[in-house]
C-alpha cells in the first residue's frame, strides 16, 4: 500500500503541477483513473485475504496520492497567480499574447478567485481519489476472489 501511495503521489504531484498550470478544472479530468488504480495497485501488491483490511489498504494508497495532488495543485495555483500578477515582469512575448489583460485590471479578486477554485478541486480531488482508491482496491478483491474460486473447484 505504501508503494502504490506514494507511486500515485508522485505521479499524481506531476501530473496536477502540469494541468493546473493551465486551470484546476483540468485536474478533474484523469483524477479518477489515478484513483482506481492507485487503489487496485495496492491490492495488487499486498494481496490481502480479507475485504475489510483490503478496502483500507486502498483508502490509505488514495490518501496518500490524494496529498501529493493536493501539495501539486496548490504549488500549480500559486505560480500561475504568481505569473499573471506579474506580467509586466515576463518576456514580451508573454505579455504581447494578451491573453490575461482582462484580469490585470483587478488582481486582488483575481487571486481570490484563483485561490478559491484552487482550494474547491484540490479537496475534490482528494476526496475523490480516496473513494476510488476504496473502489479500485475492491475491483481487484473481486477479481482476485473470482479467480480463486475458479482455480479450487475441480
Amino acid at each position: 500500500m505504501i508503494k502504490s501511495g506514494l507511486l500515485g503521489a508522485g505521479l499524481g504531484f506531476v501530473y496536477v503541477m502540469s494541468l493546473a498550470l493551465l486551470s484546476p478544472l483540468c485536474t478533474l479530468c484523469v483524477v479518477p483513473f489515478l484513483g482506481l488504480s492507485v487503489g487496485f495497485l495496492a491490492s495488487w501488491f499486498d494481496q490481502p485475504e480479507k475485504l475489510e483490511s483490503n478496502l483500507g489498504r486502498g483508502v490509505i494508497a488514495g490518501g496518500m496520492t490524494g496529498l501529493g495532488v493536493m501539495v501539486g495543485q496548490i504549488l500549480a495555483t500559486l505560480v500561475t497567480g504568481v505569473l499573471v500578477t506579474n506580467l509586466e515582469t515576463l518576456p514580451a512575448e508573454f505579455s504581447d499574447l494578451g491573453l490575461f489583460q482582462s484580469v490585470m485590471a483587478n488582481p486582488t479578486q483575481y487571486w481570490q478567485t484563483t485561490l478559491t477554485m484552487g482550494a474547491f478541486c484540490s479537496i475534490f480531488n482528494l476526496a475523490l481519489i480516496i473513494v476510488l482508491g476504496a473502489v479500485g482496491s475492491l475491483l481487484w478483491f473481486q477479481t482476485h476472489q473470482k479467480r480463486l474460486t475458479t482455480t479450487v473447484l475441480p
